[in-house]
């Protein structure tokens, strides 16, 4: 690995408890991916690897605070400044940015958990129509990015709640993630890799050099409804021959 690479991981972990088997194994397989930067959505601080400094978004979503259990957590191999939780509309509880001081400069972080379809429709607040809270967050995501430094990197990672080319999910809302996400970074992620189409993705203005997903579930135990996935990236100047 060229050494001006960062490793890059999410994964939603679908509430893994804090003890027991599925625990043990998903705590492992976040471990493997030796991540300088890992999103774990829908999870808990005790699922990180040891050690790094970790932020996350809030602890509360419109659910309920639950104990030990975050929407977003975004574990960092170096130190982070300027943090940012979203406290408003969509994006509460389910955003998290921060600058993370790499040896070779400045990176920007942007963890998330965009709400699925049926957030606050039926459950939680029951105040929603389908997919709006999830265009809200995409509304707060695309105000944030319009103020971002463009000389400072930017990686976003975490739970998009939206198959990438579009599956079933309206036009409109996909052409929203294009317009925000999309239009801005390379979602690398995205169309036909291993365990996909992916849900959980991760997007940037590096070149990513190597991509690797995991599935939800191994031959011995069921661990999350979603598929993870890892991801090299590199400043573009540093891979030019």
């Amino acid at each position: 690995m060229d050494r001006t690479d960062i490793v890059v991981a999410t994964w939603n972990t679908e509430w893994a408890p804090a003890t027991g088997a599925r625990t043990a194994a998903v705590r492992d397989r976040l471990a493997s991916t030796a991540a300088d930067i890992l999103v774990v959505t829908e999870g808990r601080r005790s699922l990180l690897p040891d050690g790094g400094y970790v932020i996350d978004a809030g602890d509360d979503w419109g659910y309920g605070v639950q104990p030990n259990r975050r929407k977003v957590l975004l574990r960092s191999r170096w130190p982070l400044s300027e943090v940012y939780r979203a406290t408003t509309g969509g994006a509460t509880g389910r955003v998290a940015t921060a600058i993370a001081t790499t040896p070779e400069g400045p990176i920007r972080l942007v963890a998330v958990c965009i709400p699925w379809s049926s957030a606050h429709v039926s459950t939680g607040r029951k105040d929603a129509t389908s997919w709006s809270e999830h265009l809200d967050c995409l509304d707060h995501l695309d105000s944030l990015a319009a103020g971002f430094d463009p000389a400072i990197p930017t990686v976003v990672a975490g739970d998009f709640n939206q198959r990438l080319p579009r599956a079933r999910q309206p036009k409109a809302v996909a052409g929203r993630l294009v317009d925000v996400i999309g239009a801005r970074w390379t979602i690398h992620t995205a169309g036909d890799v291993e365990h996909g189409p992916l849900i959980d993705h991760i997007a940037s203005d590096l070149v990513c050099t190597g991509l690797n997903t995991w599935p939800g579930r191994t031959d011995e135990v069921r661990l999350s409804d979603h598929s993870g996935v890892v991801c090299r990236l590199g400043r573009p100047n540093a891979h030019r021959v």
